[in-house]
């Protein structure tokens, strides 16, 4: 019984934090496309495609249909019940597994939790995204979801419940860079000796809060190469899948610490291949051709790592 209810708090941990995580990510990335889609004079030949291919299961004619319009991606993305990974059904979702764990999560972040989903949920939402307050909603969530990370940094205690919560936050997130960098070398068939400008990888910087970092570490280079080298190899980048698995390698060391059962030591084994493939991997000669197979192979085998993970500590039926 009390194992039982140790993983039910586990899960509940794990799936709360990975909730929210994909919802700043989506957000982050809405936020920026819609403020670019201000820009005219950009070319922009994708529109919200990317954040459509990665965050919902709309068909490619729906894809095309909606790519360009500003009010049904916005509406749909934030609010639509029937969109399983809108903002509101991951607010929901998050506050389920909060609820479940209230005994493990501070109050503060309860109410952070419980304030964010009254706001999800309030009648006059969809109709603020169809006027000039649509903005003004993005970035208040924006700012919500960034306020329930320093909540939880500040307040939540350094146990069990914080280690399945940071891991399933960077299985998310490096997820996240992995999808939305596809989003940008399959378009230009993975050539990382094109002379695409940094206009051109502005949207995947921003969606990945890289901008910034990016522009004050390379400077008058070629961007195709070193945007690999930034968004996966960058150890000081906190989006980079490098960083994000050398994090998850941490926390699973303190799991695994005292577990002595050979299917501990079969998942850890498993994540330390995967997180060795990334790590030994020479992007100075990377082809296109492999950087494309190794971001296919790196999400593959960390969507059955969690899988595998899932099954190990949550089995509690």
């Amino acid at each position: 019984m009390e194992s039982n209810m140790l993983s039910r708090v586990a899960d509940g941990m794990f799936w709360l934090n990975r909730y929210m995580e994909r919802a700043d990510g989506m957000l982050l990335t809405l936020n920026t496309f819609y403020i670019l889609s201000f820009d005219k004079e950009m070319n922009d030949s994708q529109g919200y495609k990317p954040l459509l291919e990665h965050y919902t299961d709309l068909s490619k004619n729906q894809m095309i249909q909606s790519q360009y319009d500003t009010n049904f991606v916005l509406k749909y993305i934030i609010c639509d019940n029937q969109n399983t990974n809108s903002v509101k059904n991951l607010v929901i979702k998050a506050r389920e597994n909060a609820r479940g764990s209230q005994d493990k999560i501070t109050k503060e972040l309860w109410e952070h939790i419980n304030s964010l989903y009254h706001f999800m949920n309030s009648p006059d939402l969809p109709k603020k995204l169809e006027t000039h307050e649509a903005l003004n909603v993005i970035t208040k969530l924006n700012k919500d979801l960034l306020l329930y990370n320093g909540i939880l940094h500040v307040t939540m205690p350094r146990g069990m419940g914080w280690c399945f919560s940071c891991v399933g936050k960077h299985i998310e997130r490096c997820l996240q860079t992995i999808s939305v960098t596809q989003a940008y070398y399959k378009p230009i068939n993975y050539n990382l000796d094109g002379d695409e400008d940094l206009l051109y990888w502005r949207r995947l910087l921003l969606s990945l809060s890289g901008y910034e970092q990016y522009l004050k570490s390379y400077s008058n280079i070629s961007h195709n190469r070193k945007i690999v080298q930034h968004v996966i190899f960058n150890r000081d980048f906190a989006h980079s899948v490098i960083y994000t698995l050398g994090y998850i390698d941490k926390y699973l060391d303190y799991l695994f610490k005292d577990n002595n059962l050979s299917e501990a030591r079969t998942l850890k084994n498993q994540f330390g291949r995967l997180k060795s493939y990334v790590e030994y991997t020479d992007y100075h000669h990377l082809t296109g051709k492999q950087l494309e197979e190794m971001l296919n192979n790196t999400r593959a085998q960390l969507i059955q790592f969690s899988t595998d993970f899932s099954k190990l500590f949550f089995s509690y039926t």
